[in-house]
């Protein structure tokens, strides 16, 4: 049984990434995979959402560190949602993760903060 659920959903030019469970070095490069197949190369942008994971580690802030790579390349956004305080947030606020996209703390304020039309 996997630690860690994907869940992709597409909102209009915008894919939604929900990760669920615990992020590690046992989940994270297929997810990496995962995720980053389910973004066609006609996509705005990602949202990957954390709010409902309790847990993340190294290898899987390797994973969202080359993501963002991978997007930055083809000229899309990424977005994170983290909710405030909780476990993969302090994580993230520790690495800096803000210096590679912008974490948020609701998947509606993700959404609205990707740019319309690459504007």
């Amino acid at each position: 049984m996997d630690l860690v659920q994907l869940e992709i959903e597409e909102r209009g030019e915008v894919v939604i990434a929900r990760v669920t469970g615990e992020l590690d070095l046992a989940g994270a490069p297929s997810m990496g995979d995962a995720i980053g197949e389910a973004v066609p190369t006609s996509a705005r942008g990602l949202v990957v959402d954390f709010s409902g994971l309790e847990f993340i580690d190294s290898s899987g802030i390797a994973m969202l560190f080359n993501l963002a790579r991978r997007l930055g390349s083809r000229r899309q956004e990424l977005r994170v949602v983290a909710l405030d305080g909780g476990p993969v947030a302090r994580v993230l606020d520790i690495v800096e993760f803000d210096r590679a996209a912008p974490v948020h703390q609701t998947l509606d304020d993700a959404l609205a903060q990707i740019s319309p039309d690459g504007a």
